[in-house]
């Protein structure tokens, strides 16, 4: 995770970065305050704030170099030296890259502390901006720790004031990150809601990572709530986005995803086609294990089908795959579901010889 972004960035459940907003560039150009503590003259007041943007650009430079305590060191001189020069502005996003910095760590009682205190000088200055995105890291950080509903007290207030700066971008974070506060609560259908108002967003802004994870989540949350239909929809969205940049991981992922749906809804012919489409794809990747699941899946959704001969012929197909694996106990997992099926059928010859193999090479 980037601390240059300007919103935190749980909108992913499983993790995953948005495009960062370079808002520290905007904090290292911010002018210091025209008059001088009375403390200072004017040219210590000079080297105060010469010195104070340089621990920030070295900050930035030991955190991209992965030295995250040096790091948090030098964020932490700069803001001395903001606090002695007076700089209300420059103090409160100082305390917002560290609690970005934090965030970015996983420390979130800390990444707490520190917006807390950015949001408390934004809002005597009256800052917007940065009393939203100090709102949105308080949010996720409290749903992090399990305090739903301070989490979800924050994150209102934090999309309230992203709809009054008229920002899409951070509303749209703002939509989604709290829609995953209202899921974690078991509160599905809100999340439905505003999954698909960030959505709305998302494709107003052209922003198709964020439409993907969108759609995920959308065929995730209608899935749970068992509206099979609605999941399929959001899923096949998905699966379109995913085929345009030949992400075969997450195609393969979505189509099992499908053919889960699918088969809810009783849609087998819809789930074989589905099957279908990932078998040649996890063939194409070499993926011997998850060409077996699949196979395993055409089996099933086959005899839901009635179609004993092609369930029949996925059983064998799916043992010849195992057999390139090396794995005894799915060997003889798969070598007892095609006897099982073969018995069935009537058709013990077709098993016997793979059974003298295993029985041979064991």
């Amino acid at each position: 995770m980037n601390i240059e972004s300007q919103v935190s960035n749980d909108i992913r459940p499983d993790r995953r970065v948005m495009a960062p907003a370079d808002c520290l560039a905007q904090l290292t150009l911010c002018p210091v305050a025209a008059a001088s503590p009375q403390a200072l003259t004017s040219e210590q007041y000079q080297s105060f704030a010469t010195q104070a943007h340089q621990c920030l650009q070295q900050g930035l430079a030991d955190y991209h170099q992965g030295s995250h305590d040096a790091a948090l060191a030098h964020f932490q001189q700069a803001l001395h030296t903001y606090r002695i020069l007076e700089d209300l502005t420059a103090e409160a996003q100082i305390l917002m890259v560290i609690a970005r910095l934090n965030y970015s760590l996983g420390e979130y009682l800390w990444t707490i502390d520190y917006a807390r205190q950015s949001l408390a000088i934004a809002r005597l200055l009256e800052e917007k901006s940065l009393r939203q995105e100090a709102l949105s890291h308080l949010g996720n950080s409290y749903r992090h720790l399990g305090d739903l509903d301070k989490a979800a007290q924050a994150m209102a207030q934090s999309l309230q004031l992203a709809e009054e700066l008229e920002d899409p971008a951070a509303t749209m974070r703002a939509l989604s990150n709290l829609a995953l506060i209202h899921r974690t609560q078991n509160d599905t259908d809100v999340a439905a809601q505003l999954y698909e108002n960030s959505l709305g967003l998302a494709e107003a802004l052209g922003d198709k990572t964020t439409q993907e994870q969108l759609l995920r989540n959308l065929g995730n949350t209608y899935h749970a709530l068992g509206d099979s239909a609605k999941a399929i929809t959001y899923y096949d969205r998905l699966l379109r986005l995913a085929r345009d940049r030949m992400d075969h991981q997450v195609v393969s992922k979505i189509l099992r995803n499908l053919n889960s749906a699918c088969y809810a809804l009783g849609d087998y012919s819809r789930a074989i086609a589905y099957l279908q489409e990932r078998l040649a794809l996890v063939r194409e990747l070499g993926d011997r294990r998850t060409e077996a699941q699949t196979l395993e899946s055409l089996g099933i959704a086959y005899e839901a089908l009635g179609n004993s001969a092609q369930a029949l012929q996925c059983r064998e197909d799916r043992l010849k795959a195992v057999l390139e694996l090396p794995d005894s106990l799915l060997q003889k997992q798969a070598l007892a579901s095609l006897k099982m099926a073969c018995l069935a059928a009537g058709d013990f010859e077709r098993v016997q010889r793979y059974i003298d193999y295993l029985t041979d090479s064991m």
